[in-house]
This record gives C-alpha cells, structure tokens and sequence, in this order.
C-alpha cells in the first residue's frame, strides 16, 4: 500500500517547533523506506527547500489551503493510500496517521479569537475520531489527549523530538554584536507572543533583576514583543533568528529560560542542553518527564527568584537525557508505525 506524506508543513526556512519535527523527521525517515512506496506531496514552489532520495517528491499546484486539500484528497483515493500527517494536520480520510503536538486549545493556552480556539476543538475533536492513528511526543500529551478526546489507549503513540538538527551548525557570534550583549552576560529566552511560553514571566523577573540582562529571540514573523512597557531596559530582542544565530545566543548565555505554562515537548531546552547551557524551566506540563533532574525548575506562577542564586543549585549532567531523544530513532518508531498499517 502506498504511503502518502503531507508536505505542507514545508513552505518557508522559518520554523517553528512541529515544522522542524516534520523536517527532521522526514530527512531521517528518507534512509529507512524503500523506493517506489513513500511520497511527499509538495507545492512547486517549495520544492527547493527539501532534498530527499528514497521518498518520491510529487508536485502540486494549489493556490489555497482549501485547493489543496481538495487535491490532496482526490490523489489519496486514486492510490488508496495512507495519508501521514507530520504536523497538526487534518484529517482528510479515514486510512491517515496523524500528529498532534498539542491541545492548547481546551486549556485556554491560545490567546486567539473565540472562533480560533472553536476551530482547533474542532478539528481535534476530527481527527480523533476519523483518523486511524494518533502520533504525539509525550506521555504528557498523550494523556491530555485521552481525557479530552474521543480517543483510546491503542490509538495513540509517542514519538518524541530530537536535537540533532544543531550539530552541523556553524555558531553566528555576529548576532551578539548586533543587540549589543557580551558573552555570558545574559539569560536567553527563545519563543513567540503565546500564552503557553509565558513571556511575561521573563518580563517581571526581568524588573525584579534589574543587573541582569535578557535577550529574547523568536517570532516566525519578527514579533518585536513591543506590547511590553517594563520598568528597566535590561530586555534585548533579536526578532527572528537564524539557526547559526540561535546556536550561538545558547553558547554564549548564562542560562536558557523557558518559564512555559504547558508544553507538549519543548525543543528549545534540549537545544541548549546540548550547547552546553544550564536551563531553568517551568516545573509544569510535560517539561519534568523530559527533562527529569537536568534542570533547574521554577514555579511559573511566581517571579521573585535570583537567578544568579538559582543557577548554583547542582543539577544532573546533560549526557543522560540528550543520549534518549534522536530524531533517528524517532524516525525508525515511525517507520515501525507505518509499515504496521500498510502491510
């Protein structure tokens, strides 16, 4: 049976956390498939921005969402094919697997419009029921998704993100000289304008440690976080950056911070672990699983800490947790998943 992969999730080199799932995933994937079963669906003019050799690349002209999936539709039932979602698709028929990275949506962590927050309900509420699997990346979600959805144990898998990306990654120092910080002279938060990441968090502790400084980097579209009128000017953005960039913002910072209020992963922590920075990470959601004693934890809820005091507390080496997370062998328990369905 054939196997198609939705690639819509690759349109632009600006990722976000389930676009960098999808690609890593598919580059790993694309070793361990054979030839003529596996194909991406692609729009022409992203073709570029993926090299693949074992999974076939197939074009498509659509000028919408709503066009696309139209087309993607009718070529999964010409092939009667199983239909693989990487990113928090939709379900377009019943023969799909499908992954959802999250539910921010039914614990009011979108801050969106009303209509907004109905549609990914809806559309979660979809795909639990029609498609035939479910793939998530933590047993926190995991289980967020079977209080809330119609969904059972065996219709549901978990399979986590790696880190792996980075490693051939020339650091970009230029981008210290940009915002004007020195090395090791600041704590680094990377994330976007989303009441899960609980930037105002960064904001109060940046008040209340005016000796400090903070930079904050991120926004697929360049968000400036201008809505924030602190008291200090101890608070220093990058909008968007670079992978080279990031990597070299995690070298060169005191401590990552990642204050979330929920997190179905959270890739970020696990960036800078392996560029060899402490973390200090909110005690909530799905962090605790993934990250276990290799963090220094912080109630998200509360603002008073010294940071400088938090980051000689001892925590575990890194080594133990980057050796359990890959995307090599997250692409092999998909590669599992998958062929159980087809054969």
């Amino acid at each position: 049976m054939k196997v198609v992969i939705d690639g819509s999730c690759i349109k632009t080199k600006k990722f976000n956390g389930a676009q960098r799932y999808a690609m890593e995933i598919l580059r790993e994937l694309d070793k361990l498939v054979p030839t003529g079963k596996y194909e991406l669906l692609i729009r022409h003019e992203y073709r570029s921005l993926i090299c693949l050799h074992n999974i076939e690349i197939v074009e498509i002209k659509a000028p919408n969402k709503l066009a696309w999936g139209l087309k993607v539709f009718f070529y999964l039932f010409r092939n009667n094919a199983v239909y693989v979602h990487l990113t928090n698709g939709f379900t377009l028929w019943r023969k799909s697997i499908i992954t959802l990275h999250d539910i921010y949506a039914f614990y009011g962590m979108y801050n969106n419009t009303w209509m907004y927050n109905a549609k990914a309900k809806f559309k979660a509420i979809i795909d639990s029921v029609i498609a035939m699997h479910i793939v998530t990346v933590s047993e926190f979600s995991k289980q967020t998704m079977l209080d809330k959805l119609p969904l059972k144990q065996e219709r549901i898998s978990v399979i986590p993100n790696g880190w792996q990306h980075l490693k051939d990654v020339e650091p970009d120092g230029n981008v210290l000289d940009k915002i004007n910080v020195l090395p090791k002279s600041y704590y680094f938060f990377l994330g976007r304008l989303v009441n899960n990441k609980n930037i105002k968090w960064i904001f109060n502790v940046a008040d209340k440690n005016p000796d400090n400084c903070f930079v904050i980097a991120g926004g697929i579209y360049n968000e400036k976080f201008g809505f924030y009128k602190g008291k200090n000017e101890n608070i220093f953005y990058t909008g968007f950056v670079t992978d080279g960039e990031m990597k070299a913002l995690y070298q060169n910072c005191k401590a990552f911070l990642f204050p979330s209020l929920m997190e179905g992963f959270g890739i970020p922590p696990m960036e800078a672990l392996y560029n060899e920075a402490p973390i200090i990470i909110s005690n909530s959601s799905s962090l605790p699983e993934i990250y276990e004693d290799s963090a220094h934890y912080i109630d998200p809820m509360r603002y008073d800490y010294c940071l400088d005091n938090l980051l000689q507390e001892p925590v575990a080496p890194p080594e133990k947790i980057l050796s359990k997370y890959s995307w090599e062998k997250s692409a092999k328990q998909w590669y599992e998943l998958i062929e159980g369905y087809t054969n």
